[in-house]
């Protein structure tokens, strides 16, 4: 009987691609609920195991758009409610929050490209 990727190379590259959006769901799941547990950010962050290390930046920025946008956007928190959450300093999630408003709106330029978080999850 033939596997179901017999050669085709397209769909050993859509298992890998489902692959990796499960991988990242679970994983910004887990850094949720190591939040709900009371964890900083940056102890979420440093909860993720070996194998998510390699995309903990990515992960953890991803991960701080999505609180910001949840508490603050939907939820109608104030930044400095977001920045107790996470422990991370007010300035820092301001500095977030600006950066997806110019992002949402297309108005970055080359300067306000650099993502604002590069330093919170290491």
């Amino acid at each position: 009987m033939a596997s179901k990727t017999d050669g085709n190379d397209s769909d050993i590259y859509s298992s890998t691609i489902i692959d990796e959006q499960v991988f990242y769901e679970q994983t910004i799941q887990r850094m949720r609920a190591e939040i709900n547990r009371g964890k900083t950010f940056e102890q979420a962050c440093k909860s993720l195991s070996s194998d998510e290390k390699y995309l903990q930046k990515e992960i953890g920025d991803d991960f701080l758009k999505i609180i910001i946008a949840e508490q603050h956007f939907a939820g109608g928190f104030g930044i400095d409610d977001v920045a107790l959450l996470l422990d991370v300093p007010y300035e820092k999630v301001e500095e977030i929050r600006d950066y997806m408003l110019s992002d949402l709106s297309g108005t970055l330029d080359d300067q306000e490209k650099r993502w604002p978080g590069k330093d919170l999850c290491n």
